[in-house]
């Protein structure tokens, strides 16, 4: 790859990329309509809205703010599971549910930033063909 893991004693000096503390620093993607991402937050499944290595937004679903749920999130090509504690944040738009993870392992952040990076590129992919 193109980038070389840190050697910095920040606490993160196994990680690519750092998880910022604001909920808005890390890059979103919404997920391809065609192929919708399945999940689940508390066994109850979500519909992603968009998701970034910080947490993501779903449908509005029953859920108390402040509190940890657990989520699952099945990443493609492979299924690939991604299991976290999901920490429910106060939302000011109607009929979303925001969500930080808390504790995400290194593979399972690494999984998150290859799926948002090949959504990028599917994006670019498909404006570029517009454009022709």
């Amino acid at each position: 790859m193109f980038w070389k893991k840190s050697n910095k004693k920040d606490g993160n000096s196994n990680k690519l990329f750092s998880i910022p503390k604001e909920h808005r620093s890390a890059f979103r993607v919404t997920p391809s309509p065609s192929a919708p991402l399945k999940a689940t937050l508390d066994e109850k499944p979500i519909l992603i809205l968009n998701l970034s290595s910080g947490g993501l937004c779903c449908k509005e679903i029953d859920l108390d703010v402040g509190n940890i749920y657990s989520l699952e999130v099945f990443l493609p090509p492979e299924n690939k599971k991604i299991s976290v504690s999901a920490e429910i944040l106060p939302n000011n738009e109607a009929n979303h549910c925001r969500c930080r993870f808390l504790d995400l392992s290194l593979e399972f952040e690494d999984l998150i930033h290859l799926y948002v990076l090949n959504r990028q590129k599917e994006e670019q992919e498909n404006n570029n063909k517009l454009l022709s």
